[in-house]
């Protein structure tokens, strides 16, 4: 019983290092080999943890046994002692019957005599090599996880002193970001002084150092909130847990530990987008980051966790990241869940393993009868045969040829096409939106006639999927679609015209500009900007009056990114308008612009209620040198946002007037240490 469990375990074990090396080497290799986004690698990584797992379990479950498999049996006994046996590992069935066939033949006739039987000190059970191998993977594994446990339980009572976090205002952002997230409820926020980084605990928690509370504004408390709520929202507290124990469990595979630590950095990059996407600000998360990373001194926990900053290595190139505004990879993470599942199923089908149930002819040809002497078995040639012929038809694995692979992308594309006139519009649907995934050229003319399609939601699935293709063919035809009777279709034409880079008829843009929609209005006014065309500057110039802020906003950025100084003018008026994003964005333009600002409105701009504009305003001060603006930026030297103030003192660096220089003596008394230090470094570049 023990030998069975043993060699079965073994068996299991063996065949899982073989299929885990194999997966996990395929992914670092995939991922060294090129750039992939944080989600697509997230997906490799986990695709190959899991996979070795999967596929060892079904491939032994099913007894598939691929070309190269081995099995791990007992070896015949030799003639002086049939009982004493070692393990051996030795080719399947279909060999070692072969072997048992050829002997047969060689020796039709076995002399009848019988060997003697065992005696019982020879017949008494000794503890196999496969048990002993077992028995010490067993014992690592638990000594491993035990101390993983211990690990955890120590943290466990590190932080038990954390408290429950009262403040109002982080509650309400949590409990936003929370519906944003579709989390079931808000999560426990807990601080505590005992750890220095921010950290997400199970599924439900979020535990802050009390220096997050203490030395970070509303605005980069937001943002750590929403990384963190991030981590609960993927599970990788979980991940992490399952990912660690296995790691330690099963430690003959060391790549594992790789794929842990590249799991954890995925999850880093893709909680912060995540966080950039619901906060609208990568610098804010960023500074967020770095002051993050100055109270970390050490590792301060020890054992793998879901921290905003745990990792100090990768701080970094996430910062960089963030300031870099980068964007997501536009691949499809689908395609690529799909060829996750592709290989994984190729795995347990081609690359061999070990099994642990001995074939027919590995057990010691001849058995002993009650009386302990021993027998040769009774088996037919013509039945070996027959096995052998099975064992070899089921080694045999077809090879699709390149051609043939062709051929099957072939019948697959022009099967879809034929789809794209099937009498159900959801069939439509479906064939429209594979031949965009597939991204096979030969399925744009007939996705161009489909945008013709009298449903609707089939025109705009034929658009998203040309998206894919800018195909010159597709621009009168996409272009004609901006006047369709229905929003989603004209939606759809117009984000795919955004993906050409040029050869676009700006004209049927410009008229979206007066659509019912204000999203479509939004979007045309940046696609116009998008493609360059000065002449949409006139067309552009009314919407700064346009209802929707967000229409405002798209049109003032529009302007300047035309570089048409001829309607600079038009975007004046929105210094004062209702909304702190569209005032923000008129001066951030008509600095572009290189337009200058009354001084009187630059000074209304100091004092604006918003940070951001007020920060924004002083930077354009410093820019232009404006002496009136001294005054006003001395005031905001002590100003209550951090970022209003360094950018005071940035500006009154810039402005060669000894106002200035009274207003930056005045600022080596703050209360903030990097507004002394940059009044410092001011008045000394002055002096020298």
């Amino acid at each position: 019983m023990i030998d069975t469990l043993s060699s079965a375990a073994l068996a299991w074990l063996l065949t899982y290092l073989i299929h885990s090396t194999v997966l996990l080497t395929l992914a670092w290799g995939l991922t060294r080999a090129r750039s992939w986004s944080p989600a697509s690698a997230d997906l490799l990584w986990k695709t190959a943890l899991v996979g070795g797992l999967v596929t060892a379990s079904v491939q032994l479950r099913l007894e598939l046994r691929p070309a190269g498999t081995l099995s791990l049996t007992h070896a015949a006994p030799a003639a002086t002692s049939r009982a004493t046996s070692h393990t051996q590992i030795v080719p399947d069935v279909a060999h070692t019957n072969a072997q048992v066939v050829a002997a047969e033949e060689a020796s039709p006739n076995p002399p009848p005599s019988q060997p003697d039987a065992p005696s019982a000190t020879t017949m008494a059970p000794a503890l196999s090599v496969q048990a002993i191998v077992a028995a010490i993977w067993a014992l690592g594994a638990l000594a491993l996880a035990l101390s993983y446990v211990a690990r955890r339980l120590i943290l466990v009572g590190r932080i038990g002193d954390r408290r429950a976090v009262s403040d109002g205002r982080l509650l309400a952002e949590l409990e936003a970001l929370s519906r944003e997230a579709k989390l079931g409820r808000r999560p426990r926020l807990t601080v505590t002084p005992r750890i220095s980084s921010p950290i997400a605990l199970g599924i439900a928690e979020i535990c802050l150092p009390e220096s997050a509370l203490q030395e970070l504004d509303l605005e980069e408390q937001r943002v750590m909130l929403a990384h963190e709520l991030a981590h609960l929202a993927r599970r990788d507290p979980l991940w992490l847990v399952f990912a660690s124990l296995l790691e330690r469990v099963l430690w003959i595979q060391p790549l594992n530990r790789v794929a842990r630590r590249r799991i954890a950095t995925s999850a880093e990059y893709l909680c912060d987008e995540w966080a950039v996407r619901r906060t609208g600000s990568g610098v804010a998360l960023a500074r967020c980051l770095a002051q993050v990373a100055e109270w970390i001194q050490t590792s301060p926990l020890g054992l793998p966790v879901a921290g905003m900053a745990e990792e100090r290595s990768l701080l970094v190139s996430r910062v960089e990241k963030l300031l870099a505004g980068a964007k997501q990879d536009p691949r499809s993470r689908g395609l690529l869940a799909v060829a996750s599942i592709a290989v994984v199923l190729a795995t347990i089908a081609v690359v061999p393993g070990v099994t642990g149930r001995a074939a027919a002819a590995s057990e010691p040809y001849g058995m002993p009868d009650n009386s302990g002497a021993w027998h040769e078995p009774s088996v037919s040639k013509q039945s070996i045969d027959s096995h052998i012929a099975s064992a070899a038809d089921g080694d045999q694995k077809p090879v699709l040829s390149e051609q043939h692979r062709a051929t099957a992308d072939t019948t697959v594309v022009f099967a879809l096409i034929g789809r794209l006139k099937d009498e159900d519009a959801d069939v439509r649907v479906a064939a429209a939106e594979s031949l965009g995934k597939l991204e096979d050229s030969r399925a744009v003319p007939a996705l161009i006639a489909a945008l013709t399609d009298r449903e609707a939601k089939v025109r705009a699935a034929a658009t998203q999927s040309l998206a894919k293709f800018t195909d010159p063919r597709a621009l009168a035809p996409l272009s004609a679609l901006l006047a369709d009777p229905e929003t989603e279709v004209r939606k759809g034409a117009l984000e795919a015209l955004t993906e050409y880079e040029s050869g676009v008829p700006t004209a049927s843009i410009v008229r979206l500009l007066a659509d019912p929609d204000a999203d479509l209005r939004h979007d045309a006014a940046h696609a116009l900007g998008h493609f360059g065309d000065r002449s949409a500057g006139a067309a552009l110039a009314p919407l700064v009056r346009e209802p929707s802020p967000d229409v405002r906003q798209a049109a003032i950025e529009s302007i300047a990114d035309l570089h048409d100084v001829s309607h600079a003018s038009a975007i004046v008026p929105a210094l004062g308008d209702a909304n702190a994003d569209v005032r923000q964005q008129a001066l951030s333009s008509l600095g572009e612009l290189k337009v200058p600002i009354p001084d009187a409105t630059l000074v209304v701009l100091l004092r604006d209620p918003n940070a951001d504009v007020r920060a924004k305003a002083a930077e354009f001060a410093g820019e232009r040198s404006s002496v009136a603006a001294i005054p006003s930026l001395r005031r905001l030297i002590d100003d209550e946002n951090r970022d209003v103030r360094e950018a005071a003192v940035g500006a009154l660096s810039n402005i060669g007037d000894e106002a200035a220089v009274a207003a930056l003596r005045a600022g080596l008394s703050s209360k903030d240490a990097k507004v002394r230090r940059a009044a410092a470094e001011a008045l000394g570049d002055r002096r020298q």
